[in-house]
């Protein structure tokens, strides 16, 4: 009988959100992040290519708050809709906008917003005010899956990066907010879909954005320290002229 190999242990780091983020923003990039989680059996939690930074350069890392949206008709010109809706989102604690910036507020600082839009790609879900007030209570970027507008604003903002399908002006088009904190799924490149639950950790970069399960986030976050201290010391002896046979003896396959 073949004899099993004991699991290596997940180590967990007391530190905070923030810190975690600050982190990986110093030593990760998607490679790394990609690396460690394929070495711990993971590997498919790559999302689509159609989340594009708004800029390049922008690395999103943060916890998720996950937001379901789902397209509505526009009750502008429906009599007796409106006030019904306002009805229904007084019942159930507030217009769902606030009750998603009471879950932001409520959380740890360093979330990341990331919103299924059911593939409504007619209006944009979220614009430069609404960045602005999630920034203020702890959020640190968003990654949607639909469109954005007030571009131009957001990127001046001083730390809030955005993945986003596209951008577009308009706010109108008919969509609500229908669960806030609940499990989502956003398309995926090596799966048709990626689940995102509420709490997992989202990082981005130019190479693309990917999803670290909650209980792993830290362990990854060693192992991309160790390949960045590692990564430095090849770049240094690169830079120093070493021969090739030297680089493969030292470091193996780069």
């Amino acid at each position: 009988m073949e004899e099993q190999k004991p699991k290596k242990e997940i180590r967990h780091l007391d530190i905070t959100d923030l810190e975690r983020i600050a982190r990986f923003r110093h030593a990760g990039y998607g490679g790394s992040v990609s690396d460690a989680l394929y070495g711990l059996g993971v590997c498919d939690t790559v999302f689509s290519d159609r989340f594009k930074p708004l800029r390049q350069g922008m690395q999103i890392v943060g916890r998720a708050i996950t937001v379901k949206l789902h397209s509505q008709v526009d009750t502008a010109n429906l009599p007796g809709w409106q006030s019904e809706l306002e009805a229904k989102w007084e019942a159930e604690g507030g217009h769902p906008q606030k009750r998603m910036m009471r879950t932001v507020a409520d959380s740890e600082p360093g979330s990341v917003l990331c919103f299924d839009c059911g593939g409504d790609m007619q209006p944009a879900q979220f614009g430069e005010m609404s960045c602005q007030t999630a920034y203020a209570h702890g959020c640190r970027g968003m990654l949607l899956a639909g469109n954005c507008r007030d571009t131009q604003y957001v990127l001046k903002m001083p730390d809030f990066p955005m993945f986003t399908f596209g951008t577009r002006p308009n706010a109108f088009g008919g969509w609500n907010i229908t669960e806030v904190n609940r499990p989502i799924y956003l398309p995926g490149h090596l799966t048709h879909y990626v689940k995102v639950m509420p709490g997992d950790f989202i990082f981005g970069d130019n190479d693309g954005v990917q999803l670290i399960p909650a209980d792993l986030v830290d362990e990854v976050l060693l192992q991309v320290e160790d390949t960045f201290a590692k990564e430095n010391e090849e770049r240094e002896a690169l830079a120093s002229g070493i021969s090739i046979d030297e680089v493969y003896s030292r470091f193996g396959v780069l």
